[in-house]
């Protein structure tokens, strides 16, 4: 079974309410609304999306809600547990994107509009977080957002006067044209945490202090990245990228799996049997990958742009 999100909100219009969806191994709907509703909740813009452990959480980057939430269920239906993170607890979270946890008790969230990767301490079993301390690699009398672990290398992206950190180290923004381009991905694993700088074009690599371990070469607009045993893919643009992670974590070579090409490739995830399903962000479809990468039947329309996927074997 598939979790699928969705882009969400037309600008201009009033919000479109796009609960995560379900789908069967055939592609099938099961449900357009795994989520349940609840009443200040908007379900709207949805990003990421993880099960860890007994809770499912959803990161909700519409505008007025700008948090990560928590949710308890099983099969298709699950119920509001928490605002496990917010921009109430933390200014830095502003049009939240991806998130990953680390399993020593730190969840690390990326925002858009702040360009920004913060770190919380969980608390209350996986219900609430609060702003982690800032790691030591902040180049000190900074001034940086609460829970800050990454920082962009334009500052001042918010009502709050803030630092400024040069890349590698820090994260590359633009505001050229219409578009944005800021973070996006977030990965720990590898004993590190691996952040797509869409801007520069790379993924890079954090230790448990924030210092930069290493990043990778250049490629086209990448957005979101898994791992797969010592692998990490990376997609975003037409083609889809794999680099071996080297232990320590170090610099990454990605190169692009030969012949396999996904129109603006979005959100990735592996089946228990090395199955690889992965969306296109503006065909709205999902494609489902054999062990070699080659198409396998996979009928899966959706009603809107896709974000993440989540493979649930149960």
């Amino acid at each position: 079974m598939l979790f699928v999100s969705f882009h969400g909100g037309k600008p201009g219009k009033h919000p479109l309410r796009n609960n995560v969806h379900a789908y069967d191994k055939n592609g099938k709907l099961i449900s357009p609304s795994v989520l349940d509703d609840k009443d200040g909740i908007i379900l709207d813009e949805l990003r990421g999306i993880y099960l860890v452990g007994e809770y499912l959480y959803v990161a909700n980057a519409n505008r007025t809600q700008n948090s990560l939430l928590c949710y308890q269920g099983a099969g298709t239906s699950y119920r509001f547990v928490s605002k496990f993170i917010s921009h109430e607890i933390a200014e830095g979270v502003l049009h939240p994107f991806d998130f990953s946890f680390d399993g020593a008790g730190y969840c690390y969230l990326s925002s858009q509009d702040t360009n920004l990767v913060s770190r919380f301490t969980v608390k209350a079993g996986g219900k609430a977080a609060e702003a982690a301390p800032l790691p030591p690699a902040l180049p000190a009398q900074g001034r940086y957002l609460p829970g800050t672990f990454v920082a962009s290398s334009v500052g001042n992206l918010c009502d709050m006067a803030t630092t400024a950190v040069p890349t590698p180290q820090g994260l590359g923004y633009s505001a050229a044209g219409d578009k944005k381009h800021s973070v996006r991905g977030v990965l720990w694993t590898n004993g590190a945490l691996y952040v797509v700088d869409q801007p520069a074009g790379k993924v890079k690599a954090y230790g448990p202090t924030g210092k930069l371990l290493g990043q990778s070469n250049q490629v086209e607009s990448p957005v979101h990245l898994i791992a797969q045993k010592d692998t990490l893919y990376v997609s975003g643009g037409d083609e889809v990228f794999t680099a071996k992670l080297s232990k320590p974590a170090g610099d990454l070579t990605l190169t692009a799996i030969p012949g396999l090409h996904v129109k603006n490739g979005g959100g990735m995830a592996f089946s228990e049997s090395g199955h690889l399903y992965i969306a296109s962000r503006t065909e709205n479809v999902i494609y489902k990958l054999d062990s070699t990468f080659k198409a396998m039947v996979f009928p899966c329309e959706l009603p809107d742009n896709p974000e993440f996927l989540l493979h649930l074997d149960r």
